[in-house]
């Protein structure tokens, strides 16, 4: 249980909120296996709450056109015994309870889809508009999907009118050519139990949801439900939250699905979570996408993607969904443009109390010119990207928001959280960026009850410069050249009392001959006031005491028995210098000089010593020495600079935090001026030194045999009446 804070003084700033990592960034979720997959989907959400039924019609579904009468319809829809049974009260086609049909399950949702036809069939009578949905039930067949995916939900409704595209690299999970129902075009997914208590399925519709968001850049939120024996729930999901209803019996309560099919089956794509600013096309075979940047300036911008730079932030159900793509213009104000350079489109959701990142860079730069001249801004301007055009997404004659998508609605103080079963599973391995696995709990953590929704606000960048990620680099030396360019870049925040505060090795990037840091959203000045809601941060390249939410470096006769360090705790620039380090030191702990080779147990075991891919699980080894002895050799003399700059950087937590708030500014100035020369140093001892990614098996294990037995080909799994669950 958490220790009650004491309130904060009214003159202080505003304490830093506590970063909390995501569980879609462990191997578990890339490894390709389901069952780890699904678990840290499951994991992600900190609370889903649980709303009841006027709220959710209120707030998370369209609102229904003017000329449609729940009531009435209901009315109607009884008189017509087809329909509606007057003897049992209930549907006809549930007069039994599913888990008493004594039919197969993947065939229980089936009879749904003539209650649909009914309700949709009596509402068009009404309404002005045609129905934009239909229903689908193949629960042995898998939508086809630009991701491997082989989930199967019991049933859908899908666009009349597809918005995706055929190409002829498509992932068909099914043999047969007939079926072509995609994803794409998927608004509800639909998730039957017949028995009640049914964690499977509950899982499975958050599996559904997520996989939409995830693969889809034209998705801005999505619905689904899970149906447990006659008991019904509604679900939603945006970039700020995801809401489940209250259960009802849908057998016996028809005004609820009636109220759900007729606000659903008649709304825009918009209000069905489409974005109608990006326009899925076919080109040369291949999926791309036609993205409209809407400056502040009023001017409409076209850009077609070439390629998918990086998309891990839009795994997790809530959050900054940020997608980055290499692109070209091609109309500008309606008039086309013929062989644009290629830029860099970032496609995201802001905290709606935070500065777009164009503007924030705008008052870093603004700063420099102010405090340190002209000379000194424009040399800084070097390290960071160049701004080609900015807006907000602009949907509906409105600034895009999740705000928007609820309709301005908060949450009730009274609501209870959703309790989310997730199975244990074994840990994971990191496989890519080093974010490695997180903590495994038995069941996902509920949020505080709050009656706010933190919304975002949809925007897009476009950047001048293609960069390349670290991750990409193959040259040691190249590495810490870009690390030393970078943390130039930081000292230039630094002096004017900026913080970037969210140091990772996804913002920083090589263009040319000069390393470039980005994504500034959490970048503040030292001063600021501002707070935010928790946010989500890469854990293995974190400041240990940001980890930890506490100054860690006190000396002891400082340190009171039951006194808790956190109320004072704020992110200072030594944070953002720890992060760099963490950069360099993975490089090294990761990385093997040989192509096709692998690690030496030794290694591993110092890699996951120091990435345990757990909440304050590194600062044991964060304040000892680094075993350079089990890199391979020539890592090593570099990595002694490495090992130097961890005792340099300890030296200065040290020497800063003899006072609290810690007194930085000296040990800040000289810990630069030592990095600087520590990083030139390891440059000029790993020229001609090569980086290669371990051999797959080296740092995954146990996975493969897993990932064959839930993801076999769909042959196999034609053989298997059932779908997967």
């Amino acid at each position: 249980m958490k220790k009650e804070r004491a309130s904060q003084p009214k003159d202080m700033p505003r304490l830093d909120t506590a970063p909390r990592p995501k569980h879609t960034s462990s191997s578990g979720y890339r490894s390709d296996d389901l069952h780890l997959g699904k678990s840290a989907v499951l994991r992600d959400p900190a609370g889903i709450p649980s709303v009841s039924l006027e709220y959710f019609k209120s707030a998370a579904l369209p609102p229904l056109r003017q000329q449609i009468d729940v009531t009435k319809l209901k009315e109607s829809l009884q008189r017509d015994a087809t329909v509606w049974s007057n003897t049992s009260k209930r549907w006809t086609e549930f007069e039994t309870d599913p888990k008493k049909s004594g039919k197969h399950e993947d065939e229980t949702c089936k009879p749904l889809s003539k209650v649909f036809d009914a309700v949709v069939r009596e509402a068009s009578k009404t309404s002005s508009t045609p129905a934009k949905l239909k229903f689908s039930s193949r629960p042995l067949e898998t939508p086809m999907s630009g991701w491997t995916n082989f989930t199967r939900p019991d049933a859908y409704l899908l666009l009349v009118d597809r918005r995706s595209v055929d190409v002829p690299k498509s992932k068909k999970a099914h043999a047969s050519d007939k079926f072509s129902d995609s994803w794409d075009d998927i608004a509800v997914s639909f998730e039957l139990k017949k028995g009640t208590g049914a964690i499977a399925d509950g899982n499975d519709v958050i599996w559904s949801l997520q996989h939409i968001m995830r693969s889809d850049p034209c998705r801005r939120a999505t619905f689904g439900v899970k149906i447990e024996n006659t008991e019904m729930r509604f679900w939603f999901t945006c970039r700020a939250v995801t809401l489940v209803s209250e259960p009802f019996n849908f057998c016996t309560e028809p005004e609820h699905l009636i109220y759900f099919f007729c606000s659903l089956v008649f709304a825009e794509d918009h209000e069905l979570g489409w974005d109608p600013t990006i326009r899925r096309v076919s080109v040369g075979g291949k999926i791309q996408y036609n993205i409209t940047v809407h400056t502040d300036e009023g001017k409409d911008l076209v850009y077609q993607t070439t390629r998918v730079i990086s998309d891990y932030s839009a795994d997790t159900l809530s959050g900054r969904g940020t997608r980055v793509f290499e692109a070209r213009l091609i109309f500008l104000n309606g008039t086309s443009v013929k062989d644009a350079k290629p830029v860099v489109l970032k496609d995201s959701w802001r905290d709606c109390d935070r500065d777009r990142e164009d503007i924030i860079l705008n008052q870093i730069f603004a700063d420099l010119l102010k405090h340190k001249g002209p000379e000194q801004e424009e040399e800084a301007r070097k390290h960071f990207l160049t701004v080609l055009a900015a807006g907000n997404v602009m949907v509906d004659g409105k600034i895009d928001s999740t705000d928007c998508l609820l309709r301005g609605s908060d949450l009730s103080t009274d609501r209870t959280p959703h309790r989310l079963p997730a199975e244990e599973v074994p840990k994971g391995k990191p496989i890519r960026s080093g974010e490695g696995s997180t903590p495994i709990f038995r069941f996902a953590p509920y949020s505080t009850k709050h009656s706010k929704v933190h919304h975002r606000t949809h925007f897009r960048l476009v950047f001048k410069e293609v960069c390349r990620s670290i991750y990409e680099l193959r040259s040691l030396d190249t590495v810490f050249a870009t690390l030393e360019d970078v943390r130039e870049a930081l000292q230039f925040l630094h002096s004017v009392d900026w913080v970037h505060r969210d140091i990772s090795g996804g913002n920083v990037l090589r263009w040319g001959q000069i390393g470039k840091l980005a994504d500034l959203e959490y970048a503040k000045r030292m001063n600021s006031d501002t707070g935010h809601e928790v946010r989500m941060g890469t854990l293995d390249f974190m400041a240990c005491e940001v980890e930890a939410q506490k100054y860690l470096f006190r000396p002891i006769i400082y340190r009171q028995v039951g006194t808790d360090d956190s109320t004072s705790f704020r992110f200072n620039p030594l944070h953002d210098m720890e992060s760099v380090w963490w950069i360099a030191t993975w490089t090294l702990y990761y990385h093997v000089d040989q192509d096709a080779s692998q690690p030496s147990t030794e290694q591993i075991d110092a890699f996951y010593e120091l990435f345990p891919g757990r909440l304050n699980a590194r600062f044991p080894t964060f304040s000892t020495f680094l075993n350079i002895r089990v890199l391979p050799a020539p890592f090593q003399t570099a990595a002694q600079e490495v090992e130097n700059m961890l005792v340099d950087l300890k030296l200065a937590y040290t020497e800063s935090e003899t006072t609290i708030p810690p007194a930085y500014t000296k040990p800040l100035a000289i810990l630069h001026t030592i990095f600087a020369k520590r990083f030139i140093s390891a440059i000029e001892h790993s020229r001609a030194v090569s980086l290669f990614s371990p051999t797959a098996g080296s740092r995954q294990e146990g996975s493969s045999a897993k990932c064959q037995q839930e993801d076999s080909t769909p042959d196999s799994q034609e053989k298997k009446r059932t779908k997967r669950s």
